[in-house]
């Protein structure tokens, strides 16, 4: 379906209808922020002036997100014109704190640009593994845990490299061979050294008890298994001597339970996945045969801590039935869809039971409630959202979020930024032809919705930021919302 505007002097616009209605919401979301903003910024600077330009541009478009009108052609191209950053600089106010928060020392220290880069390339090949077998119809072979990621965070980034394509193949354990150009620095380099040792190190110690994996699944998840866990291991060794320890790790909606496992070992205490969902490969079904490749490359470890499972929602749960001591307990959420973080977090306060530590990575924000989310309040008076309905045209919005195959990474700044590949606006047939600052519009959104979690949990007594737990290449979502309270 398409739609067409024909304004005097300025000719016909045709567009679909998808893409009209995402401009009118993109617009509708935008204009209270950008006119806050103007108010902040001295008129001297160039963000002012483009932002200016963007709001004479967007004069006469619905006043918010609750109204449906027509748009004219100015409105239409009112962003065609921006580079990829130029929105961002336009926007003042406390939420963009969350639109690029600080990486975490496991990030800044571990994930070099050139390692990001390895990375995407070892990422893009294993889905068109993937993709292969899924027209052979046929399933993705599992390797011994750990050993693609020792391939690619150890042994690349020390100058040595396997095979590219004997794991996915199917080949053997393949043999090593030197590489003349390395990923990062040369042998000789203490700091890569340092960094080969430390890689090898995580990657063990977080996958010799995991069951076999296949390579995909172990490139997209593990970096954020670790990313979790070294996060909350600098969180619990930050504790003031004389604090109390953390002795129960609480993973709501842990599914498969392998984060939920890694954090025991890790961490040294037991773990409880809380979910009504139970994956048949479970970590702790034992009737699933996890282990399929013999002989090893490594010596597999057994769990030294226990985990348990609750088969059912957070709010279900008869929290004063269980014996978990809540002032020695961390909640942590790997994207855990829409708003069940705020209800969640709302039921335990409730119930006098908030965890010491929150450690959780929201996702799929078009999924969640606006009834369910925590600060009402703060997200009316930011973006000017009052009801589900504005809420349900709004969110979507988020999904815009470019992933690493859909971008051209900038490798030479700590965290990656997603620079797409924009020609000049011929076509109109893609969203972003119109509307080049997709990305950013999704991280406007995810960054204002998070940080009114933020804000909550600061009312309720918490230290509460965000941070980057696994660079931007990982995935788009790499945000994770982090909150500690004192005893």
């Amino acid at each position: 379906m398409q739609s067409a505007r024909h304004i005097r002097g300025r000719g016909i616009v045709r567009c679909r209808r998808k893409q009209y209605q995402g401009v009118r919401m993109a617009a509708q979301f935008l204009m209270p922020l950008l006119t806050n903003s103007q108010l902040l910024t001295p008129s001297s600077t160039c963000s002012y002036q483009r932002r200016e330009k963007i709001l004479d541009a967007l004069m006469g478009v619905p006043s918010s997100l609750g109204h449906e009108g027509p748009l004219n052609y100015t409105h239409l191209t009112a962003f065609m014109s921006l580079q990829m950053g130029e929105l961002l600089d336009m926007l003042e106010g406390p939420y963009m704190e969350a639109v690029a928060p600080p990486p975490s020392t496991h990030v800044a220290e571990m994930w070099s640009s050139s390692l990001q880069e390895c990375y995407i390339h070892a990422v893009l090949h294993e889905r068109s593994v993937e993709s292969a077998s899924e027209e052979k119809k046929t399933r993705p072979l599992r390797y011994e845990a750990g050993l693609v990621a020792q391939n690619l965070f150890a042994d690349t980034l020390y100058g040595i490299n396997t095979n590219k394509n004997f794991l996915s193949s199917g080949g053997g354990t393949g043999e090593t061979t030197r590489r003349k150009e390395t990923c990062e620095s040369r042998l000789t380099s203490c700091k890569t050294l340092h960094l080969t040792h430390r890689w090898r190190q995580l990657i063990d110690e977080y996958t010799l008890m995991l069951p076999d994996r296949s390579p995909l699944h172990e490139l997209e998840n593990l970096p954020q298994e670790v990313g979790i866990g070294e996060l909350l291991s600098s969180l619990f060794t930050s504790f003031d001597e004389g604090e109390s320890e953390i002795k129960t790790i609480v993973d709501v909606g842990g599914g498969n339970g392998f984060l939920a496992a890694q954090l025991a070992d890790r961490l040294k205490c037991e773990s409880i996945v809380v979910d009504p969902f139970t994956p048949k490969h479970s970590i702790d079904n034992e009737d699933f045969p996890h282990w399929v490749n013999s002989p090893r490359q490594r010596p597999r470890t057994f769990r030294r801590y226990p985990l348990r499972r609750i088969p059912l929602r957070l709010p279900e749960v008869d929290w004063n039935s269980t014996n978990v001591n809540f002032d020695r307990c961390a909640l942590v959420a790997k994207h855990l869809c829409g708003t069940a973080i705020d209800e969640c977090l709302r039921h335990l306060q409730d119930l006098g039971k908030l965890p010491r530590v929150v450690v959780v990575v929201p996702c799929c924000y078009n999924k969640g409630c606006y009834d369910q989310y925590c600060n009402v309040k703060y997200l009316s008076n930011t973006a000017n959202i009052s009801n589900t309905d504005m809420w349900n045209r709004w969110t979507p919005l988020s999904d815009w979020n470019y992933s690493c195959n859909q971008c051209n990474i900038n490798y030479n700044s700590s965290t990656l930024s997603c620079r797409t590949h924009m020609k000049e606006h011929t076509s109109w047939k893609k969203m972003k032809n119109i509307l080049p600052c997709m990305d950013e519009i999704a991280s406007v959104i995810a960054a204002i919705v998070n940080y009114g979690r933020v804000l909550w949990l600061q009312n309720a007594g918490y230290k509460a930021y965000t941070v980057q737990y696994v660079p931007r290449c990982v995935t788009p979502k790499n945000c994770a919302i982090v909150a500690v309270r004192q005893c």
